[in-house]
């Protein structure tokens, strides 16, 4: 039996458990759609998905695992979607700079900034030739905005993200107008990442008191609400060519 056309396809990182994994559950609840998740190991067997496995902390390695994805019998010529989400990101090294180990340091910036760079220039000539629009939409934090301290590292990488969202969204549209770049600041979620954050001492992270409170009153969003509500304001347009929204205030 012949399947249904594509009408949404997603490429995700970080998918094994978290924002990811909800990211990829929500993108297929849409109709006809298929998710191809980009992470370390395959972290689920469901219908319409498939899994490359890649290390963003390899920047050699990246762009040939993506290079080796191919949609065979998946029928796009009616796709209104093709869309990258940068999600995967690590927080480590959590202390003053001064204390922080130079190779976590390097892995830091490495995935949460050069892998999502690679990542959206491959991704921007593989659909190139596929019919709709093309997003990337790259997952910030307000660490972009606001300093915090002992997240020098990760502050610096999502600041950069940030611009690089920007800069794209001016080139890749510039060569083709169907091609959209947005950041979208989630808020706070309860991934493992806030157990690592409330796991700190406050010599790490001063403002650790702050996070355990916002956990003890319940304070955290749920990952699959978040994810819901990020691929919905997706699919009705709601994001707009170089923006950067903060899911929060558009729920």
């Amino acid at each position: 039996m012949a399947q249904d056309p594509l009408e949404h396809l997603f490429f995700i990182t970080g998918t094994t458990r978290g924002l990811g994994k909800a990211l990829a559950s929500s993108a297929l609840h849409l109709p006809n759609s298929f998710v191809v998740s980009l992470s370390r190991a395959a972290p689920f067997l469901w219908n319409n998905h498939q899994n490359i496995c890649i290390d963003l902390n390899d920047a050699g390695g990246i762009g040939p695992a993506f290079k080796g994805i191919h949609l065979a019998g998946q029928r796009t010529g009616r796709l209104r979607h093709t869309v990258l989400i940068n999600n995967a990101g690590v927080l480590e090294p959590i202390a003053p700079i001064g204390d922080c180990d130079d190779a976590l340091l390097a892995r830091n910036i490495q995935v949460n900034l050069i892998a999502p760079l690679i990542l959206s220039r491959h991704f921007f000539h593989f659909s190139r030739s596929l019919p709709g629009r093309k997003w990337i939409v790259n997952i910030t934090s307000g660490a972009s905005r606001s300093p915090y301290y002992g997240w020098s590292a990760y502050g610096a990488g999502k600041a950069g993200l940030d611009m690089a969202t920007r800069a794209m969204a001016l080139e890749f549209s510039s060569i083709d107008p169907a091609f959209a770049a947005c950041a979208v600041a989630p808020g706070t979620v309860d991934t493992a990442m806030q157990e690592k954050i409330r796991a700190c001492s406050s010599g790490q992270f001063e403002q650790v008191d702050k996070f355990l409170r916002l956990k003890a009153r319940g304070g955290l969003a749920s990952p699959g609400r978040v994810a819901a509500t990020l691929v919905r304001l997706l699919v009705d347009g709601r994001f707009t060519n170089g923006g950067r929204y903060d899911l929060r205030k558009m729920e």
